[in-house]
């Protein structure tokens, strides 16, 4: 992950981490942290704020925040994000399936495919699903569709969860070899996360069978 990725996670939690403040004032915030002549924000900027300068210069009413609410900004400004945002790795069994959801926030599938910017990457293996990727939607180049653009960012993936998606961004997504899943407004990625487990640990439906390469997927197959 390049430090910009990492740099926009970091931010990206924090602003998670205060729902109840308009992100620019989040970003106005940290940018100055209390310096009133520095403007500039990178990691080594995060990590040398302090939590005095930051309460000191809290764009609301910090009598309402709890410790428990400091420590977790903390804990993102140094880089130890919440679970839905870190990545597992190391994992050495080979992964039997990897997901795409388009979501605003990492915990929920939200959103039109057309209009997605950030994606989060899910593997399979034997032990269950873990958090592989998180992957934002790069400008498109040199004319490229923008739908094109975002096939081409989560085409190692077998499936695509998403809230909605128009006909020819389906049929793009069908030609780079994934399968789209749109589900209802609300969806927990956590659910749907179960729900495919339950698939992969029981009787097989056709649609994921086909999809893996699984040969004669009528049969009542257990994943293996």
């Amino acid at each position: 992950m390049s430090k910009d990725d990492l740099l926009f996670w970091r931010l990206f939690a924090v602003v998670q981490v205060f729902p109840e403040i308009p992100p620019p004032d989040v970003l106005t915030w940290l940018t100055r942290g209390g310096r009133e002549y520095d403007e500039t924000i990178g990691l080594a900027h995060l990590q040398s704020l302090s939590l005095e300068e930051l309460e000191a210069t809290f764009p609301g009413d910090s009598a309402t925040i709890t410790l428990n609410r400091w420590q977790s900004l903390m804990s993102c400004l140094q880089g130890e994000l919440p679970p839905h945002l870190t990545l597992t790795e190391n994992r050495r069994q080979p992964q039997q399936l990897r997901v795409a959801f388009s979501s605003l926030d990492g915990i929920t599938v939200n959103g039109h495919f057309g209009q997605s910017h950030l994606f989060f990457i899910y593997a399979f293996d034997s032990d269950g699903p873990y958090l592989m990727a998180l992957r934002r939607t790069p400008a498109s180049q040199d004319g490229e569709e923008s739908n094109e653009t975002r096939a081409r960012l989560i085409n190692d993936c077998h499936l695509l969860f998403c809230e909605a998606i128009g006909g020819p961004a389906a049929a793009r997504i069908i030609r780079h070899n994934i399968h789209p899943v749109k589900v209802v407004p609300g969806v927990s990625i956590e659910s749907q996360l179960a729900a495919l487990q339950n698939m992969l640990t029981g009787n097989m439906p056709p649609w994921l069978a086909r999809r893996l390469g699984k040969i004669n997927p009528l049969e009542n197959r257990l994943f293996s």
